[in-house]
């Protein structure tokens, strides 16, 4: 059995190798099977919640469970271009949902799909990867092999409800007012391809069943026959969007649920001292579906219709699960499972009425947490087993390079998990932090957040200076997992996580990446 701890990162990948054996492309490398889910928080069966996810809890199983995995902003586009590159959002200052034109700015430094592709995996990506408009579309060549797109017009399947996306953008588009998009919710009676998630699951497993060996169940669009033989390892990444608003899914996964057992969760309040400028009390995103009460704060909205999005959002999570359950299913039926590392992880996480908001956006405990899930061939001894060790999602790059034997580049500021896989209770990280921007007084700051094993504080600073601290606050979150109170300004604790804080900024400031402003 391998114990990654008591071996070197060199002589680890060495035997990890040796015990990969199977397939033709995972001779020399395991492959890899990279799973991104949109606004995924960790409220999963195999993480001791109520939604029905039986294919990741058997992942879970088979696999590593991390309990303690942080994204590093807690939005989509920066939480993802951190993860692919490798750098803090205070490094690359890429900080926005949808972060165009990174592609230009970070034109030297080499992506993790793309450095593995310069040490010999065939890379393919579908789905939501990056978010931006210069992110996956800067497809072949030196990113990808072969990018996928899967398209569609529409979040909505049912006419009327169609109907209603193109009224609601054609009146907003004239008046400003009122939603601009279709319904919050859809729960209709169709196969899983009618939504782009079913699709998208189609396309992966056609194309494990192609890497598999299995062209007569190719994908509908087929992989070159050069990309076949020339026996790679593979990495497929493969993105899901739901549970990301709106909460449309097919009728039999609202079905798994019943409306009546969802109940508000009990932390609606924020710590004291808390800026609520920065807990994001009127979240936008959400108020551009219809149904959803305009000008009204979350605190206001009617039971009935809380209910029904607790209810959507777990519906969208269980869809999600079963197409998770069809690329693990692909996997073993090509004989494949032996020899692919999967990994399964959330942007971030998001709020369903914590902090009485519906949302991501800040530095919370339920916002920066993430689902992370790892199977990882060669190390036995630790699948079905969990870890509290603290890890962040820009860790995933020196990882998955330490587990394959591929160097790692100079500019990456995470640090590689790979021993805490062979052992889980090897600590990784004595703190996880995140940031994020947020108005404080009406001034512009960052949110700088490190979560310990105890503890999270957060620091917000005026024009991102050290010196000028606009707010601070620190919460227990061993006795306060809900975080709605906060330690007193006297608590000797303060300082050292005071410095802990400042300690982390500033080496997430340093970076040798070629960034151009």
């Amino acid at each position: 059995m391998l114990k990654s701890c008591c071996l070197s990162p060199g002589l680890y990948a060495a035997m990890l190798l040796i015990a990969i054996s199977g397939s033709s492309f995972a001779a020399d490398r395991p492959n890899i099977l990279f799973i991104a889910v949109d606004d995924l928080r960790p409220e999963l069966g195999c993480y001791g919640h109520e939604a029905i996810t039986p294919n990741l809890d058997r992942l879970a199983a088979s696999g590593m469970r991390f309990d303690r995995a942080y994204c590093n902003q807690a939005v989509c586009g920066a939480s993802r271009i951190s993860l692919m590159t490798g750098l803090y959002p205070e490094s690359t200052g890429l900080r926005s949902f949808h972060v165009n034109g990174w592609r230009k700015k970070l034109a030297g430094v080499t992506t993790l799909n793309a450095h593995l592709r310069e040490h010999g995996y065939l890379t393919l990506g579908l789905g939501k990867i990056y978010h931006g408009a210069s992110g996956h579309d800067a497809v072949d060549g030196d990113n990808w092999d072969r990018w996928f797109d899967v398209k569609q017009r529409t979040h909505w399947v049912a006419p009327e409800n169609i109907a209603i996306q193109d009224r609601n953008a054609k009146a907003h588009q004239e008046t400003g007012k009122g939603p601009k998009r279709g319904p919050v919710t859809e729960s209709i009676d169709v196969a899983d391809d009618a939504y782009v998630d079913g699709r998208r699951a189609d396309l992966a497993v056609g194309l494990i069943n192609q890497l598999g060996g299995r062209p007569e169940s190719s994908a509908k669009t087929p992989l070159e026959e050069n990309m076949l033989d020339e026996q790679k390892p593979f990495f497929l990444a493969v993105g899901f969007t739901k549970p990301h608003l709106p909460f449309v899914a097919p009728q039999k996964y609202w079905d798994l649920y019943q409306r009546e057992d969802f109940h508000m969760p009990p932390n609606s309040e924020i710590p004291p001292g808390y800026p609520r400028g920065a807990a994001n009390l009127n979240p936008g995103e959400i108020t551009y579906y219809g149904g959803i009460p305009a000008g009204k704060a979350p605190t206001a909205w009617p039971d009935p219709l809380n209910k029904r999005l607790l209810h959507g959002y777990h519906a969208c999570v269980s869809y999600t699960d079963a197409h998770i359950g069809r690329l693990l299913d692909a996997l073993e039926s090509n004989g494949l499972a032996d020899d692919t590392i999967v990994i399964l992880w959330g942007d971030h996480g998001w709020k369903l009425g914590d902090h009485s908001s519906w949302c991501k956006h800040t530095n919370f405990e339920v916002d920066t947490r993430v689902p992370l899930i790892m199977r990882t061939p060669g190390m036995e001894s630790s699948h079905g087993t969990h870890t509290s060790s603290l890890v962040e999602l820009i860790d995933l790059y020196p990882t998955l390079c330490e587990l394959v034997d591929v160097p790692l580049p100079s500019h990456l500021q995470g640090e590689s998990f790979a021993k805490t896989l062979g052992d889980p209770s090897v600590e990784a990280r004595s703190s996880a932090y995140s940031s994020y921007p947020a108005r404080v007084d009406k001034v512009s700051t960052i949110g700088h957040s490190i979560r310990t094993a105890d503890h999270r504080y957060t620091q917000w600073w005026e024009k991102n200076d050290a010196g000028s601290v606009a707010a601070a606050v620190a919460t227990n979150l061993s006795e306060d997992a809900g975080e709605t109170t906060a330690l007193s300004d006297d608590d000797p604790l303060l300082a050292e996580l005071a410095e802990q804080l400042r300690s982390r900024v500033m080496a997430a400031r340093e970076s040798s990446a070629p960034i151009t402003d």
